[in-house]
């Protein structure tokens, strides 16, 4: 892992396909085959022996994308010849899911786990694997949300997408990199970062995103036939968090000290804003209830004005008739 902070000029691709030899196939087990748990599978169908685990029955789904399914109570069979386990379950479901594995099966093998922070799992992984179980904590920035256009998981691009990763413990470092290369061949945007790295420069920018895209619907934002820019780009996150679960987003918040903070900041923003329009609302209309007394003022002046001259100019004339003899 790359000590230090990293500069954003420093994100990079670190190879593009082609640049490294052929790799070898990799059986790759996932636990947990929810919509990102299938989402993967699909980009990575052709290129690896694929098969899953869950406590829900996902035969069909396994099915449908060439994934050999097994039911929970089949762990230590699907832990069979495995070279990497990839954890697909939300963050606040790591550390009973591992609980609940036989964790024994996992010595010699490359765990990968794919949580939108990283600090927390790394630290649950650590502490309760066996030591001789290779880890990678990646956080791969897309996901299901990306498939908007009614084009299937498997024909979407990830190429320039970031794929974040920290070799927390790697032994066999072919295997690690025969991993990686799944999503370097894909032309992801390969970025290695410690933990606390990525926490710090993701995770605030993560929880806002979502909790955004949680509070724009579509009864706020409905389908208009010519928008600007900044509307679609709204309506885009909207719809890219609209298809993750409650329970990641749940998980950014948890595991984020500052998501609270965040939170009353929004909330003192709204507040802020309510107040601006209020305020400019309130001088409007002083403004033009002064304008209209203002007027009414004028108005009033104007006929008493008007008055004056009408009686001065009688007075004249009545002056200007009288007979000669009254002069």
């Amino acid at each position: 892992a790359n000590a230090g902070k990293v500069n954003r000029g420093d994100l990079r691709l670190e190879s593009l396909p082609g640049d490294k030899e052929g790799a070898r196939q990799l059986n790759i087990g996932i636990v947990g085959y929810g919509s990102f748990g299938q989402y993967l599978s699909k980009k990575m169908g052709g290129l690896h022996s694929l098969r899953c685990i869950d406590p829900l029955d996902k035969s069909k789904e396994a099915e449908e994308n060439g994934v050999e399914y097994f039911p929970a109570f089949e762990s230590s069979s699907f832990f069979q010849g495995l070279d990497v386990v990839i954890i697909a379950v939300p963050m606040i479901e790591l550390e009973e899911t591992l609980d609940n594995l036989p964790l024994e099966k996992l010595r010699n093998k490359l765990v990968v786990e794919i949580c939108p922070l990283s600090v927390y799992p790394r630290t649950i992984l650590t502490r309760m694997l066996p030591p001789d179980t290779d880890i990678l904590c990646t956080n791969p920035m897309f996901g299901p949300g990306l498939v908007s256009d009614g084009s299937s998981s498997s024909e979407t691009s990830w190429d320039g997408l970031p794929f974040v990763y920290e070799k927390v413990r790697v032994s066999d470092a072919k295997r690690a990199d025969c991993f990686l290369s799944i999503f370097e061949s894909a032309r992801c945007q390969m970025v290695e970062m410690t933990a606390e790295d990525h926490d710090a420069y993701v995770a605030d920018a993560e929880f806002v995103t979502h909790l955004t895209g949680r509070l724009l619907d579509r009864n706020l934002l409905p389908v208009t036939p010519v928008s600007s820019r900044e509307y679609a780009a709204l309506c885009e996150v909207a719809e890219i968090t609209a298809n993750d679960t409650f329970d990641l987003f749940y998980g950014m918040f948890k595991y984020n000290d500052r998501a609270k903070e965040l939170l009353n900041k929004l909330r003192d923003n709204l507040a802020s804003v309510e107040r601006k329009l209020a305020a400019k609302e309130a001088y409007l209309a002083a403004s033009a209830e002064m304008k209209n007394t203002d007027r009414q003022k004028l108005l009033a002046e104007c006929r008493m004005l008007l008055r004056e001259v009408a009686k001065s100019n009688h007075e004249t004339i009545q002056e200007e008739e009288k007979p000669e003899s009254n002069k």
